[in-house]
């Protein structure tokens, strides 16, 4: 168990989760993440240049141990 961060970038500028949550694992962090993104997208949170977004997963220090672009992430 661990605590995850999950940071939105948008080229340099950093929307940081200053909360975070606890998860067994990085696989539940990596499954959080997408379900995060997939929120922003149908929310439409973001703006059309998604390419310009990533979510980076965070751990308890802070340091990023995943990190992937939104814009490929598909919404079915």
């Amino acid at each position: 168990m661990g605590r995850y961060y999950f940071n939105v970038r948008r080229d340099e500028t950093v929307f940081e989760d200053r909360t975070g949550i606890v998860l067994p694992g990085i696989v539940e962090a990596w499954e959080w993440a997408l379900k995060d993104a997939l929120t922003l997208i149908r929310e439409n949170s973001i703006d059309r240049a998604r390419h310009h977004y990533w979510i980076e997963v965070c751990d308890d220090e802070h340091r990023a141990v995943v990190a992937f672009p939104i814009g490929h992430v598909t919404v079915q």
